[in-house]
């Protein structure tokens, strides 16, 4: 009974067992399907977004070789020597208006005081006088009249020269803001690309880590079934060997001990010890087997056998079926890849098409691009000065959360990042520090109000009573961030 009840208990285990291995086997294939379908689509989302972001890198970089090319080198330099010929005949004109401007002035005032003149001798003289000293006036007016007419007309063309310098110089300047709003424009879609291709690369080559565990446990499972199946052939031979020594041995001591019998007897005799030697080969044969399995095993009894090796079947045949499974998924895999690059080198012959179509338009916008080029070395300089200024007041920054100890600190030390401030995590520093500004200034209302209260009740007794001088109401303890301020 109590072989019977071991039996049953163990055949419960088993059960039990092979109830939870197959449960592990279909959550196990559940979460491979699940994962498999949703991997795929952000893959090839992914794929899309690098394929873009290839190709804008291309037209940014094709962008900066035109830029940097030594044609536009050259005109930046002839633009920049016209310009400065031009702003030099500029002052120059803008002398000359002024020195000729002083002499209308001059000559308005000499006019204004010959005619006064003029007037004092047409009232004091009289016949002769008067004409000739009309004749004079009139010849010396004529001459100033002469002057003044020459010099209005060129003051009218340095001030025509000046108005279309000016209407040049609008112009230019359009241009700049027009350069200038498209250069951060291309800036802002770089850092969104970089940050977008950072992205990817990290889920790539988390992708990839996960591909080569896969690929170590598929290798490590091929092993384990290598190493099984030669112990499988070891101890196939070996069993073989043992029951061809025992049936050789039979055969001997048959013979050794069979009695001369007539032919028809012995015959027969031989027929039937023949299908007897066979039910005993066959029978020493199983149960040299079971022997072989039962000293291999350590186990004894049959029935549990029978239960191992049926569960060791089924682990066998479930390793088996992953196997093969992985092997038809790596299969498929490997067929995807084969397409995607097909695909890739049908986007880059398109993509190079495209590029031989872009460069017969090239010289067209070549005359375009030479024009809003004119103000590139004043537009490198003002965004370097933007960027130092930035750089300045980021340390700024820095330095302001780190003497009011930020809470950003130890988040970001925690994180595993460095302290160094940039652009990404500046609005961490900022929020920071304005948590700390609020808490600070919460404190001082506090302690504001704290304080009102205490002279409040100082400067009301109880009545009743003699007044008493109220003690000083304890103040709370400033933070350590302000003590280290301090």
């Amino acid at each position: 009974m109590s072989v019977l009840n071991d039996d049953v208990e163990m055949e419960k285990i088993a059960e039990d067992e092979l109830s939870k291995l197959r449960r592990q086997f279909r959550v196990m294939e559940i979460d491979r399907a699940t994962v498999m379908s949703s991997v795929q689509p952000t893959l090839r989302m992914q794929r899309n977004i690098i394929r873009s972001l290839s190709a804008e890198l291309d037209k940014i970089m094709l962008e900066l070789k035109l830029t940097n090319s030594t044609s536009n080198v050259l005109e930046n330099a002839r633009t920049r020597e016209k310009l400065i010929t031009l702003l030099k005949e500029h002052e120059k004109y803008s002398a000359e208006v002024r020195d000729h401007r002083s002499t209308i002035r001059e000559l308005d005032f000499l006019l204004k005081q010959v005619q006064k003149e003029i007037k004092s001798l047409k009232s004091k003289g009289t016949g002769l006088e008067k004409d000739y000293a009309d004749t004079t006036n009139q010849s010396m007016v004529v001459q100033l009249e002469n002057r003044l007419d020459t010099a209005m007309k060129k003051f009218n063309t340095v001030n025509s020269d000046n108005y279309k310098m000016r209407l040049e110089i609008d112009c230019l300047l359009r241009d700049r803001q027009f350069f200038n709003m498209t250069w951060r424009n291309q800036i802002k879609r770089l850092m969104d690309g970089k940050a977008q291709i950072l992205e990817l690369v990290e889920q790539a080559i988390g992708t990839y880590e996960q591909r080569e565990e896969w690929c170590a446990k598929l290798d490590a499972l091929r092993e384990k079934a290598a190493i099984d199946y030669r112990k499988h052939c070891l101890e196939v031979r070996e069993l073989q060997r043992q029951l061809d020594h025992s049936m050789k041995l039979e055969e001997f001591l048959r013979t050794k001990g069979t009695v001369r019998l007539t032919a028809a007897d012995a015959k027969a005799e031989a027929k039937r010890l023949e299908q007897q030697e066979q039910d005993i080969r066959a029978y020493n044969n199983y149960v040299n087997v079971l022997d072989a399995i039962k000293e291999y095993t350590g186990e004894q009894e049959v029935e549990r056998l029978t239960q191992e090796f049926t569960r060791r079947e089924e682990e066998n045949y479930a390793l088996f079926n992953y196997v093969n499974e992985l092997h038809a998924e790596l299969k498929s895999l490997a067929d995807n890849v084969a397409i995607l690059r097909t695909a890739l080198d049908d986007e880059h012959a398109k993509h190079q098409a495209k590029l031989y179509k872009q460069q017969d338009s090239i010289e067209t916008l070549r005359n375009t691009l030479e024009n809003r080029r004119k103000e590139s070395d004043s537009v490198e300089a003002a965004c370097l000065r933007s960027e130092e200024t930035l750089t300045i007041l980021l340390q700024g920054v820095k330095t302001l959360a780190q003497s009011a100890d930020s809470d950003s600190l130890p988040l970001l030390k925690l994180l595993g990042k460095s302290l160094d401030i940039n652009v990404t995590n500046a609005r961490l520093y900022i929020k920071s520090l304005e948590k700390k500004i609020v808490e600070i200034v919460d404190l001082i209302k506090v302690d504001e109000a704290v304080q009102r209260y205490a002279d409040a009740k100082a400067r009301t007794p109880p009545p009743g009573r003699r007044a008493r001088r109220a003690p000083p109401s304890p103040r709370p303890p400033p933070p350590r961030s302000l003590l280290a301020h301090a």
